[in-house]
C-alpha cells in the first residue's frame, strides 16, 4: 500500500521555465552549475515555488544541498498523454519545445506510471520483465524534492526545498553580472542557477560575445537574426531538459554574458531586427554559425554527415577564393598561401583567418591512442578546403572535421595543409609537424568575419544572411497564441 501512496504524492516538478509571457518568449539561461556555490556580498530574496515562504538575506551567503535530503523511487510508465501547457497532474511532466505548422509551441508531456513502485532500479527492470514491458519505460519518480541550505556569514542556516525563486538588484557569478529574475535548483546532486529572461534581452547578451560590440551596424543585424534563429532552432531539440535549463551560457549553445559588453549599438541592432527569425517555408532555419570559413563555406552534409539542406549548402565568402578547388591538395594549399586583403580588420579576424602551429609526432599519436604515427594521408576534403577524414598508418581512420581538430591540439579549423608537404596526399611526418592553416570553426552557415567584410563594403543585413542561408525568409510570426 505504501509504494502505491508514494506514487500518489508525486509533484509536478518542470525543470525548465519557458513560457510565454504577453507575446514574448522567456527562457531559463544557465549562469553557473556547481556542487557548493558563493554568493557575494549583497542584498537576496529567497521564496520557495508556491511563493509562500519568502526570506530576504544580506550579506555573503554560502549555498549547499542538505546530504541525503533527496527521496526518489523507480515506477513504469504506463501511458504519456501530451497536452497544451497546463496546471500540474497527478502525474510526473516534462515540459518541452515542439514546432507545429509555422509556430513554436511549449508541450507538457504527462506521464501517468503504474500503482507499483520500487526503491532500486533492479526491482523495476524484474517486474518489468514479468509485465513484458521495456526496460525503457523505467524511470526515477522524484518523491521529496532536495532540501538546498543558505548559510550566512553568521554561520545561520536556513533551508528551503528545491526549486528557489532569487530576487536581487544585481547577481554576481565570477565576475560577471547579471540582472532580473533567477532560479535556483537540484538537479542530479548539483547546484543550477539560472536566469528567467526575454529572448530579445538574451540575444542582445549574446551579440557582443559572438561577433563583438563595434561591429558595423548591419553585422550586428545579422548576428542578431542567425542568433536568435539559433536559439529557437536549439530549444526543438532540448538538449538540456534533463540538465534544468532551456540553453547554457557557452559556445555549446551560443555565449552569453548578460550585459557585459553590451553597448546603445547592440540595443539598436536588438530591436531593430525585433523577432525576426530565418524559415524556409513553415520551418525555422539552423542557423549555425562559425567564426571564419577561409574563403567558403560548406555543407552541413558534408560536415556533419546530416542530410541536405538547401539553406545550409555552402557558398562563395571570398570572391578570390573562386579560383581555387579546395577539394584538392593543391587547391587548398594555393588558397592558403594567397595573400587575403585584411585592411579594417580586428586582431581577432586576422588570427581567424590565417595561422601556423606545430605538434610533436609523439604527442599526436598520444591523442589517438597509437604507439607511434609513420604516415598520414588525407583522404578527403569539403568543398571549404576542410579535412573530413584523415587515414593515419594505413590502418586507423579519423572522421570528421572536429576530431581532427582535436587530434592536434584543437586546432582553429580542420582546414590546413602540412607545411612540409604542400599539395601531397600522403605525408611521412619527421619529429615535429608543421602546420599551416586558414579559418576557425567548423565552417557551416554564417562566417563572421565574412558578415563583417560585406557590412563594411556596404551590405544590409538582409543580404548577408541571404549569403550564407540561401532560399530562406524572414519573418516575425512564429510565436504560438491561442488565437495565431
Amino acid at each position: 500500500m505504501r509504494k502505491a501512496l508514494l506514487i500518489m504524492l508525486i509533484i509536478c516538478t518542470w525543470l525548465s521555465a519557458a513560457e510565454i509571457r504577453d507575446g514574448s518568449l522567456y527562457l531559463e539561461v544557465n549562469l553557473h552549475t556547481a556542487s557548493s556555490m558563493d554568493l557575494p556580498e549583497g542584498e537576496y530574496s529567497f521564496c520557495d515555488a508556491s511563493g509562500l515562504f519568502c526570506q530576504d538575506l544580506q550579506g555573503k551567503l554560502s549555498i549547499s544541498i542538505l546530504k541525503d535530503s533527496h527521496e526518489s523511487r523507480f515506477g513504469i510508465v504506463e501511458r504519456i498523454e501530451e497536452t497544451e501547457l497546463s496546471e500540474c497532474e497527478d502525474a510526473q511532466n516534462k515540459v518541452y519545445f515542439d514546432w507545429e505548422g509555422a509556430y513554436l509551441v511549449i508541450k507538457q508531456e504527462n506521464r501517468y506510471f503504474f500503482p507499483q513502485s520500487f526503491g532500486t532500479i533492479e526491482q523495476a527492470k524484474a517486474y518489468a520483465l514479468a509485465l513484458g514491458l521495456p526496460e525503457r519505460r523505467i524511470e526515477e519518480i522524484p518523491i521529496v524534492n532536495s532540501s538546498i541550505v543558505i548559510t550566512d556569514a553568521a554561520g545561520e542556516a536556513r533551508y528551503f526545498e528545491s526549486p528557489v525563486k532569487i530576487a536581487a538588484d544585481q547577481l554576481w557569478i565570477g565576475d560577471l553580472c547579471y540582472e532580473g529574475e533567477f532560479i535556483l535548483k537540484e538537479v542530479d546532486h548539483q547546484l543550477v542557477i539560472n536566469q528567467i529572461l526575454p529572448l530579445e534581452e538574451y540575444i542582445a547578451g549574446v551579440i557582443p560575445n559572438e561577433i563583438g560590440n563595434n561591429s558595423p551596424m548591419q553585422a550586428l543585424k545579422a548576428q542578431a537574426v542567425a542568433a536568435r534563429t539559433h536559439a529557437v532552432n536549439l530549444l526543438l531539440y532540448n538538449r538540456h531538459a534533463k540538465d534544468g535549463y532551456d540553453l547554457c551560457n557557452s559556445t555549446h549553445c551560443q555565449v552569453y554574458k548578460g550585459k557585459h559588453l553590451r553597448n546603445s549599438a547592440i540595443a539598436e541592432a536588438v530591436s531593430e531586427t525585433a523577432a525576426e527569425i530565418m524559415v524556409t517555408g513553415d520551418r525555422v532555419v539552423d542557423s549555425t554559425y562559425h567564426s571564419s570559413c577561409g574563403g567558403k563555406t560548406d555543407s552541413s552534409q558534408a560536415i556533419w554527415n546530416g542530410a541536405y539542406l538547401p539553406q545550409l549548402s555552402g557558398s562563395l565568402c571570398i570572391p578570390e577564393a573562386s579560383k581555387y578547388d579546395l577539394s584538392t591538395e593543391a587547391g587548398a594549399a594555393n588558397w592558403i598561401n594567397t595573400q587575403v586583403d585584411t585592411e579594417n580588420m580586428s586582431s581577432w579576424e586576422r588570427s581567424a583567418l590565417n595561422w601556423q602551429c606545430s605538434i610533436d609526432r609523439k604527442e599526436l599519436a598520444q591523442n589517438l591512442g597509437l604507439s607511434s604515427i609513420t604516415s598520414i594521408r588525407i583522404v578527403k576534403r569539403g568543398e571549404s578546403g576542410r579535412i573530413l577524414e584523415l587515414l593515419i598508418n594505413d590502418t586507423h581512420r579519423l572522421q570528421g572535421e572536429y576530431k581532427i581538430r582535436q587530434a592536434f591540439n584543437m586546432l582553429p579549423s580542420s582546414f590546413f595543409y602540412f607545411a612540409n608537404n604542400p599539395g601531397k596526399t600522403l605525408v611521412h611526418p619527421g619529429k615535429r609537424i608543421t602546420i599551416k592553416g586558414r579559418g576557425s570553426g567548423h565552417g557551416v552557415g554564417m562566417c563572421q568575419v565574412g558578415a563583417l567584410r560585406k557590412a563594411r563594403a556596404g551590405s544590409d543585413y538582409r543580404e548577408i544572411l541571404q549569403t550564407y542561408y540561401p532560399q530562406t525568409k524572414i519573418t516575425t510570426v512564429w510565436i504560438h497564441h491561442e488565437n495565431p
